[in-house]
């Protein structure tokens, strides 16, 4: 996520959790510290490291940007999908249609279809241009079987959106990924008052009590985090548009934080579906359904928690 190494071993995502998760230990254990150091854990000691952890979690957990970020990558794969249905409707009026300038098979219609599977979104841009291009010197003969400039004008609308979105997309990506680089020097001085809290508990527990001695030490910590993080569950059943579960859809997850670490499952025959064991974050899931119709919807897993999402198909 940023250039910039953390002088602990974590992932960057990891820091909030290993801030909050210290200083819970830190409050419980608040009086062997002040009975130890009296002159270092002051009464402010522990509202300054709140404030920091704070600053902390606002550079790399940026609410504003996170949220206009669900709501432009949701509309960009929304976009993106509906593109499936327009093609198949496209490709029956240039089957019909005569005297094309190039062949049916080279109209353009598999380059975009291929760009909507794979998600390559700049190679989607080029097919859809190249595909518009071939409408235009085919106009007439395409609007003869009944093809529409209403459908024309809709399409390279949606080219638009969706070239706009996802430079909106990489803007908004860029700017939380800005914030932690800019915000390093913060992160690491934080770090580094958790390091310095640690090594005072190491020195309090070590001997004492190991099972407080793991709340202060780095891997510890991390490996509890991750065990954690296994233990989060999005589930419920994917339904068509009249409601009827859907068996054998396909449902994949992929982070809204880009992130690369996601999960594809498919439907049981009675329509249910689990993802277990995502990182707690919010997820942008596409379901395709057996007929191939396909849609978009964010979910949240959340850690030690099971979360019920049905997965519904929008109406027409």
């Amino acid at each position: 996520m940023a250039a910039a190494s953390l002088i602990i071993k974590a992932r960057i995502e990891e820091v909030p959790i290993i801030g909050q998760s210290t200083i819970n230990a830190y409050i419980r254990d608040s009086a062997d510290f002040t009975s130890y150091k009296p002159t270092k854990y002051i009464a402010g000691f522990l509202s300054a490291l709140q404030t920091n952890l704070g600053l902390v979690n606002a550079a790399i957990n940026p609410v504003t940007l996170t949220s206009e970020l669900k709501v432009i990558t949701l509309r960009l794969a929304t976009n993106v999908l509906a593109l499936r249905g327009t093609m198949n409707l496209l490709e029956g009026y240039v089957a019909d249609a005569s005297g094309l300038t190039v062949a049916a098979k080279d109209f353009g219609i598999s380059p975009v279809r291929k760009k909507v599977a794979s998600g390559d979104i700049e190679g989607l841009n080029l097919a859809l241009s190249t595909l518009l291009t071939h409408i235009a010197n085919n106009i007439t003969a395409l609007t003869a079987v009944g093809y529409t400039s209403g459908a024309q004008t809709a399409l390279a609308d949606v080219k638009q959106h969706i070239f706009d979105d996802s430079a909106a997309q990489t803007t908004k990506e860029n700017a939380r990924a800005a914030l932690v680089v800019n915000n390093m020097t913060v992160i690491n001085n934080f770090l580094t008052d958790i390091k310095s809290l640690w090594d005072d508990g190491k020195r309090l527990y070590k001997l004492s009590d190991t099972t407080k001695l793991k709340d202060y030490t780095n891997s510890a910590i991390i490996a509890r985090i991750r065990n954690d993080e296994a233990h989060t569950l999005i589930s419920g059943n994917v339904l068509n548009r009249l409601g009827l579960p859907e068996a054998n859809a396909k449902i994949k997850a992929r982070p809204n934080d880009g992130a690369k670490r996601g999960k594809t499952v498919k439907s049981a025959a009675d329509g249910s579906y689990q993802l277990k064991g995502l990182r707690a974050a919010t997820y942008l899931i596409t379901v395709t359904l057996k007929d191939g119709h396909s849609f978009a919807l964010n979910g949240d897993a959340v850690t030690n928690t099971t979360v019920t999402l049905n997965l519904q198909q929008p109406a027409a």
